[in-house]
């Protein structure tokens, strides 16, 4: 998975509240269960969140997934041993980049807890 499919399905896991509410609206939740039934089951994830893209798009969101972060990011240098120099709550499946650094929350899409790393 590309680093761009990775954060399109980090967005539809912290926005999937929002997405589904908007998607219900126009009477697409179905197309959307679908996705995430396939998400669960081990599908191939950048075919299906190239599904909710263009699924949003219909739904009238031009931007549908969008990017959540640069192309390009830079990572803190080695600090050597001690404490972890962050903290943060990640995708439990490891599929993709989402990062909450405010506390626990649930994957969505997994309907399991987010994963605490400390690096």
């Amino acid at each position: 998975m590309t680093g761009s499919e990775s954060a399109q399905l980090a967005r539809l896991c912290d926005q999937f509240t929002g997405i589904r509410a908007v998607v219900a609206r126009r009477g697409q939740l179905s197309a959307l269960e679908a996705v995430l039934t396939g998400l669960r089951a081990g599908g191939d994830a950048a075919r299906l969140t190239a599904e909710v893209d263009e699924l949003l798009r219909r739904c009238g969101l031009a931007r549908g997934l969008g990017e959540l972060r640069a192309p390009t990011g830079a990572a803190l240098p080695y600090l050597g041993p001690g404490h972890p120099v962050e903290e943060a709550h990640v995708c439990p499946a490891g599929v993709c980049d989402r990062v909450a650094l405010d506390g626990a929350g649930t994957c969505e899409l997994f309907a399991l807890p987010l994963r605490l790393v400390r690096w």
